[in-house]
């Protein structure tokens, strides 16, 4: 194991015997209205070094707010994949859509020292068709439980000076909407508000806020629909909890339609905001 890894895991968890992490996080599970925010933990892991992530591809809309690997758990042979691996899956998803099988096959073959991250909806998650009554946290021994809201709510206000709410009623958990606030905030941008970090009129020409556009550009270019806002909207549900996903899918397609979606333009508006700032 590199010292890099080994660092991540130190950092991500407080310890290094456990290689077998499991991160209880209820939005990855049902919802009481439409599934959202189901890869909300991705950015604070990618922070940790951990990049490579399996998840089924019914959240896979092909946006990536940050960089990763995205390995398809139906392509996957387990016999043949390298770790460290991160592995989001709801118990539903173990149960209805089996991959039960593919994390029981991936359990079995890592060693101790190989790091598997799941992220989960529930603190004891099980694979029935093995072993109906016990959670396999209770076979697979060294292990450590973790909680995502408590883990990253910590880490925002000990690595951050976001102005954004550590809340999901009026605020957010994903760790890289409060990288953009932290962002904003040095500057003195708006930053407490998650439409107001996506306001183009103020964004710092430097922002993060500003690279879902270029995606936007480069990949939907010769598909423009209609209605734009409803493909941005769909982009960001997997990563947003909360009904702001209309407001900030708005100011980008405003934006984007400002700029007749060239980036030689975005290119420009960017760089207009500059005069906003002292610090940029």
């Amino acid at each position: 194991m590199s010292l890099l890894v080994e660092s991540g895991i130190a950092s991500l968890t407080g310890q290094t015997h456990a290689k077998l992490i499991v991160i209880r996080d209820q939005y990855v599970g049902e919802h009481t209205h439409e599934p959202r925010a189901q890869l909300r933990s991705l950015p604070l892991l990618i922070e940790h070094g951990f990049d490579r992530v399996i998840h089924t591809d019914l959240w896979d809309n092909d946006f990536k707010p940050v960089p990763y690997t995205y390995l398809d758990p139906e392509e996957i042979n387990s016999e043949k994949v390298e770790f460290p691996l991160v592995h989001v899956v709801s118990q539903e998803g173990l149960v209805e859509y089996d991959e039960q099988h593919l994390v029981r096959a991936l359990l079995k073959q890592r060693s101790k020292e190989d790091i598997y991250i799941i992220v989960t909806d529930t603190n004891a998650p099980r694979t029935p068709k093995y072993t109906p009554e016990r959670s396999f946290v209770d076979e697979f021994t060294p292990n450590m439980g973790m909680d995502y809201e408590s883990k990253v709510t910590s880490y925002i206000r000990d690595n951050l000076d976001s102005a954004l709410p550590v809340s999901t009623n009026r605020g957010s958990k994903n760790l890289y909407y409060h990288q953009i606030s932290d962002h904003h905030n040095a500057v003195g941008a708006p930053a407490n508000t998650l439409p107001k970090l996506f306001d183009y009129e103020e964004a710092p020409p430097n922002s993060p806020a500003w690279e879902p556009l270029y995606y936007f550009v480069e990949h939907d270019l010769q598909e423009i629909l209609d209605k734009y806002t409803e493909r941005i909207r769909e982009a960001l549900r997997s990563w947003t909890e909360r009904g702001d996903v209309q407001k900030i899918a708005n100011n980008m397609d405003s934006m984007l339609t400002q700029c007749q979606f060239r980036t030689d333009r975005l290119d420009e508006r960017r760089k207009q905001n500059a005069s906003l700032y002292t610090d940029v």
